[in-house]
């Protein structure tokens, strides 16, 4: 294989082409052509096998269906002469089939870069022949270096390297599906040989299993990897990139089947983590599905113990060996991480695609995260957040990486995720807005439902922290720097703080030591469709509070209906006659509301006032009339009803405003505030056209299974 130093020096990459159709050949030769390569086309097998000895090229692409060799015949032989090049497969047969080569290219273990089925197009060869480009093998540049074939390494070696530490890591970066936060890193091993080069891990991990030195092998990559650990969660790292996400991140690493007998070597691991004071908790041990699955009597022991120390566990490449279900269960995994070989192929397999959304439910259904590994388009990665997988890691997000760029990786990726979510923040239209009832009536119902002095809308601007709704605060705007929010935004869970004078970063801040002197606060992200975050639900209190699973369920609850408003222009929902929410928008939050008040054990009270009159009003009196009589019922009813947690144009006749919590007796006072204020504005009319003749009716309705309308029609009661 040709030497970095030469494509360095400008060289084009060489591809070399298998194809008994001339005419085919040629065709890809050409557009290799237009894509910056030398490419040559050969028809005969044997003659291939020469060139690629000769000529050494970095890509190949070989068709299935040939006279001499088939398809696979020629990757066998491409994997027993330990051929490192990159490898396109090209067929037309049907995608099963090509799909299976694929998986078999894999399983001989060539780099293979993809598939492509019969007749192509020149834009989705020329994608494949960038894509193999850009793919790094482990060395630095586009293509490997000298890499060793296992042969050419000896115990020795391996024995030398871990004495002279030539054993380094590698670092990849594994993130959110939805929003792309930094969750986790992988920790890789390499091994520069002095003389031969890389050393691929297939060939030196299996090496140290066979002659006894994987446990030295693992700790060595242990205590590297913590020592990392250390350095990228301290306070100096966070002041420098604005940050203290990177102290909570996780990290990554590979056990061996080997392993999984050797309680002292997991002993240590632990005792490098107390001496270092990094909780277990942040540590994942990463074991295959085959060897997870190897003694499943020894796993279950090892592993269970493992997770009583505090240690996550993953069982790596899943989907690729034979486990049963019942296996799977038994064992105490916190994590599945789908194999590469379905994610790289995901866009072109619909095979792929069936094997990760069955992963991603299973993982779903025991509650645990799942990864996908390889991920290395857009185009993947959505259609992994369609599925509502947790973690993405691949190309796309970030290569391995030394340790010393990882933290550049970071400020700068950070920087790009800012500039699109203050982008998406613009594109709301809502900073420096007035109030609006629809964010007004969340923040109250927040104040209500938790016994807190204040709730708040909080938007994340560039500089400043702006409330878009605010209860029991008189503030608009913070400095960013000072806001609670400003942390909560860095991860992806809710931030709650019990007491903030036991905290060790918020104990002194000036919104602690002094007005509105915060002793508790809880915030929930809130996020757009596009996983943007831009801004929090926040809990405030002067007390200490507990905060349990119950009130985190209930503040997901209300964020979430917040972000409905917020995928809402101020328009969109809502009555052009009246403001009030529409027929539609009061219906579907009417919903929400009924499984929230069933979810807490609530009652719920309506109060209605329809116009029966209204078709005749129009008819007798034109349209106008009748319009100007539902907006000024839908303002009685507004200034009547105050405290509703919803009011809308329930039907084309009717206004209706609904209290959560509240019961008959609270929406019987409410229909008869409403009664005298109907009087009065008709006492004021000096014409018969503006007196409101509204039916008025209230409902109870208890906290009950069935749906809101369905409760609701058979509990109507008119006011006496």
């Amino acid at each position: 294989m040709k030497n970095n130093d030469d494509l360095g020096k400008g060289k084009p990459p060489r591809l070399l082409i298998l194809d008994d159709e001339a005419m085919t050949g040629e065709t890809i030769a050409r557009i290799a052509h237009s894509a910056g390569f030398e490419a040559h086309h050969i028809t005969s097998s044997a003659a291939f096998f020469d060139q690629v000895t000769r000529w050494q090229p970095e890509v190949l692409a070989v068709d299935l269906i040939m006279p001499e060799m088939d398809g696979v015949e020629v990757m066998a032989e491409l994997a027993r002469r330990g051929c490192r090049a990159r490898l396109i497969i090209t067929s037309g047969v049907g995608s099963r089939v090509l799909d299976a080569a694929g998986r078999s290219a894999r399983e001989h273990g060539l780099d293979i870069v993809g598939v492509i089925a019969k007749p192509f197009s020149a834009v989705g060869l020329r994608e494949l022949l960038h894509k193999a480009v850009e793919m790094d093998g482990g060395a630095v540049g586009p293509f490997p270096g000298k890499r060793a074939l296992p042969g050419q390494v000896s115990v020795s070696d391996l024995k030398a390297a871990l004495a002279q530490g030539q054993i380094h890591l590698a670092y990849q970066p594994k993130v959110r599906c939805r929003t792309g936060t930094l969750v986790g890193i992988e920790a890789l091993a390499r091994w520069q040989h002095p003389e031969l080069g890389a050393i691929p891990p297939d060939v030196f991990i299996p090496l140290a299993e066979a002659h006894g030195l994987i446990a030295r092998l693992t700790l060595q990559v242990a205590e590297q990897a913590l020592n990392w650990l250390v350095e990228v969660s301290s306070e100096e790292t966070a002041k420098r990139v604005g940050q203290h996400v990177l102290q909570d991140v996780l990290l990554s690493m590979n056990i061996s089947a080997r392993s999984l007998e050797n309680s002292e070597l997991f002993d240590a691991i632990l005792r490098l983590c107390h001496q270092r004071s990094i909780a277990p908790q942040r540590i994942v041990l990463e074991l295959t599905e085959t060897s997870a699955m190897q003694d499943a009597t020894t796993s279950l022991d090892t592993l269970t113990r493992l997770r009583l120390q505090g240690f996550q566990l993953s069982i790596d490449d899943f989907g690729t060996g034979y486990s049963s279900m019942v296996q799977l269960v038994r064992l105490p995994f916190s994590e599945i991480k789908v194999d590469k070989q379905f994610v790289m192929t995901a866009t072109d397999s619909q095979e792929s695609r069936a094997v990760i959304r069955s992963v991603v439910e299973l993982g779903r259904s025991l509650g645990l995260n799942t990864t996908a590994e390889g991920v290395e388009d857009q185009e993947t990665l959505d259609y992994l957040d369609e599925l509502k997988c947790d973690l993405a890691q691949g190309y796309l997000i970030s290569r391995p990486l030394p340790p010393a760029e990882v933290l550049d990786w970071f400020i700068s990726r950070e920087t790009q995720r800012e500039e699109r979510r203050l982008a998406a923040l613009m594109r709301l239209d809502l900073l420096d807005t007035p109030d609006e009832p629809r964010f007004d009536r969340l923040t109250r119902l927040a104040c209500r439902l938790f016994g807190v002095s204040t709730a708040f809308i909080s938007l994340l601007d560039r500089d400043r922290q702006w409330f878009k709704s605010r209860q029991g605060l008189d503030l608009t705007e913070t400095s960013r720097e000072i806001a609670f929010c400003q942390k909560t935004l860095e991860r992806d869970e809710r931030l709650v703080v019990p007491d903030t004078h036991d905290h060790p970063f918020f104990h002194d801040y000036p919104s602690v030591v002094g007005p509105p002197f915060i002793r508790f606060y809880a915030g929930r992200p809130l996020y757009l469709h596009g996983g943007e975050k831009v801004g929090t639900l926040c809990l405030v209190d002067p007390e200490p509070r507990n905060f349990g699973e119950g009130d985190a369920t209930l503040l997901d609850d209300l964020a979430r209906m917040v972000e409905n408003e917020l995928a809402l222009s101020s328009t969109d929902g809502y009555d052009a006659c009246t403001g009030l929410l529409n027929r539609m928008t009061f219906r579907e939050q009417a919903e929400a509301a009924c499984q929230l008040c069933r979810r807490l054990g609530l009652p719920m009270a309506l109060v209605s006032a329809r116009l029966e009159e209204l078709p005749t009003v129009n008819k007798a009196f034109g349209r106008e009339t009748g319009d100007r009589q539902l907006r000024d019922l839908a303002a009685l009813m507004r200034e009547n009803a105050e405290d509703a947690d919803l009011t809308g144009r329930y039907r084309a006749t009717e206004i209706t405003a609904l209290l959560m919590g509240a019961g008959l007796a609270r929406a019987n006072a409410i229909a008869k505030q409403l009664y005298l204020g109907v009087e009065h504005h008709n006492d004021s009319q000096t014409s018969d056209q503006a007196r409101l003749m509204p039916s008025i009716r209230v409902a109870a309705l208890p906290p009950g299974e069935s749906s809101f309308e369905q409760r609701l029609e058979a509990a109507w009661q008119f006011l006496g």
